[in-house]
């Protein structure tokens, strides 16, 4: 067995084995503590300049879904105001609906809203009345209003909502029909949320899914109107695949 004998020889190597150390590091991302990264959950690296990412099927769909204007689908179409987010509930300043013909992105085109601000998912928050509820909420009948800043929260989830704002019997009475039509509809696998919404004017129910609103008289209510907007808008902006078991209808 070699034996070094002199000092610079002993640093020279000292020298080289840090170097290999280094290089390895280096050559291998290997990081260590507070610096280390779940490599499976980590997030994607930035593009690099000058390439084009390509886009999930998913992702195409949705903007497909977004951008379709056609008159062949149910309700009136409202263009996109994007998908971003306020602060969590309970905010400081409500969300107000657009005046008439004066569109921007900080306030809603449409009443109830199609798209734009919402709020962020929230597990439990409590409402002004006291009562608890999640944001967005899961779809289901509620017997509570919601608050019109979850509404495209709940839509980018692929779903859609129904609301009504009764101040007569009869319209009480559509109400009931209309809570047994989607009950239905979500036996079968629809993504609806419906409860009372008092933003909309007395004797009024309002349908709304992402880009795509159906407002009317209570009295001009019907089954036949509801589903057909139902069937037409569960799970079809869906950008985030929430609608991953079959639907039945």
């Amino acid at each position: 067995m070699r034996v070094l004998r002199s000092l610079p020889e002993v640093l020279l190597w000292g020298l080289i084995a840090a170097t290999a150390v280094v290089n390895v590091a280096v050559y291998t991302r290997i990081v260590h503590g507070g610096d280390a990264v779940n490599l499976r959950t980590a997030p994607p690296r930035a593009a690099t300049p000058g390439t084009v990412s390509t886009p999930s099927p998913a992702q195409t769909a949705a903007q497909a879904a977004e951008l379709d204007d056609s008159t062949r689908l149910p309700g009136r179409f409202v263009p996109t105001q994007g998908r971003q987010h306020t602060g969590p509930y309970p905010l400081d300043k409500r969300v107000e609906f657009c005046p008439e013909h004066l569109t921007s992105d900080d306030c809603y085109a449409s009443n109830p809203p199609t798209s734009g601000l919402h709020l962020p998912v929230q597990a439990a928050v409590v409402l002004e009345n006291g009562q608890r509820l999640k944001i967005p909420p899961d779809p289901a009948v509620y017997e509570l209003p919601i608050p019109r800043e979850a509404l495209p929260h709940l839509q980018e989830h692929a779903g859609l909502y129904v609301g009504y704002n009764c101040s007569s019997e009869a319209c009480d009475t559509t109400a009931e029909r209309l809570k047994d039509l989607v009950t239905q509809e979500l036996s079968l696998g629809a993504r609806v949320v419906m409860s009372p919404d008092p933003d909309l004017d007395d004797d009024t129910i309002g349908l709304a899914a992402w880009t795509r609103v159906d407002t009317f008289p209570a009295s001009d209510y019907t089954d036949d109107r509801v589903r057909a907007f139902i069937k037409a808008h569960s799970c079809r902006f869906d950008p985030e695949l929430f609608c991953t078991a079959p639907v039945v209808n």
